[in-house]
């Protein structure tokens, strides 16, 4: 019974896309010449600086899904700090505001109707919420929640350089390419199950890949991802913004909540309501 992932499973398969980018995109002040540079060294500088130097980052997210004449809207705000700290808010339209916060191995969701729920990555039976412990403890050693050189490397076709470009008051360098969505999907370290739950290993076609790095140091600013693709009988339109700022800056990472859930609790007050229910299993 995977409890999240049958509660809010599309906007976690978003998150996951947009935490992977948040994290992973960052890079270091490596510096260079993005003029001259070749696009994919750039975006190949911006992985390798991220795993060596890359400290800590926020994130501003937007992100549209549409199945079938179906919008999924989801906004969120995340704080990261390496080796291992993050805190997420996430707002999904229709299912409402979520709060995600890990502190080394210990790892607190705020769930509506649920509230905070507490568990670590010692935890026997972190699979039953769709976890998985190895995977989870690989993402924060690993800083992010994507395969990021992976990625780059997937990068089909030819990058366009699109020149220099004025955002929010700062010159940034454009670049464009395109991803297939299989090897987006194949990158993920998923951590909660939703490529499983949403058979997302069975839709193919082409993202739209944007980035906006910063003319020294090829940190990205912006970064867009957008196409469409079949989804069962229907057609799956994927959109996302995303803003990075403050890296290597400090973060506010909450304290861990005081009023919460255990995991033992909950399966205990699951199991004890379900009890008796026809076709419960």
């Amino acid at each position: 019974m995977r409890i999240f992932t049958r509660v809010l499973p599309l906007a976690l398969a978003a998150t996951l896309f947009v935490l992977a980018s948040a994290c992973s995109s960052g890079g270091g002040g490596g510096g260079g010449d993005s003029v001259s540079a070749d696009p994919l060294e750039v975006l190949a500088a911006s992985a390798e600086s991220f795993q060596d130097e890359v400290q800590s980052l926020e994130a501003e997210l937007q992100i549209v899904i549409n199945i079938g004449g179906l919008d999924i809207d989801t906004s969120a705000e995340m704080a990261y700090q390496a080796p291992d700290q993050m805190y997420l808010t996430m707002a999904v339209s229709g299912l409402g505001e979520y709060e995600m916060l890990v502190l080394g191995t210990d790892i607190y969701m705020n769930v509506p109707l649920m509230g905070w729920i507490a568990f670590s990555l010692d935890d026997v039976g972190l699979e039953e919420l769709g976890l998985d412990a190895q995977t989870l403890q690989d993402t924060f050693s690993d800083h992010s929640l994507v395969d990021y050189a992976a990625l780059v490397q997937s990068v089909g076709g030819e990058v366009e350089d699109l020149g220099d470009e004025t955002i929010d008051g700062g010159t940034y360098r454009h670049y464009r390419g395109t991803v297939e969505f299989a090897d987006l999907s194949a990158a993920f370290n998923d951590t909660v199950g939703a490529s499983e739950d949403l058979n997302l290993d069975d839709i193919s076609g082409p993202l739209t890949f944007d980035v906006w790095v910063d003319t020294d140091s090829y940190l990205p600013y912006k970064l867009t991802a957008g196409g469409e693709f079949d989804y069962g009988v229907d057609a799956m339109v994927f959109n996302a913004t995303m803003l990075f700022t403050s890296y290597n800056e400090p973060v506010e990472i909450p304290d861990a909540p005081q009023e919460v859930v255990s995991l033992g609790e909950l399966f205990s007050g699951l199991f004890d309501g379900l009890e008796g229910l026809e076709g419960f299993e």
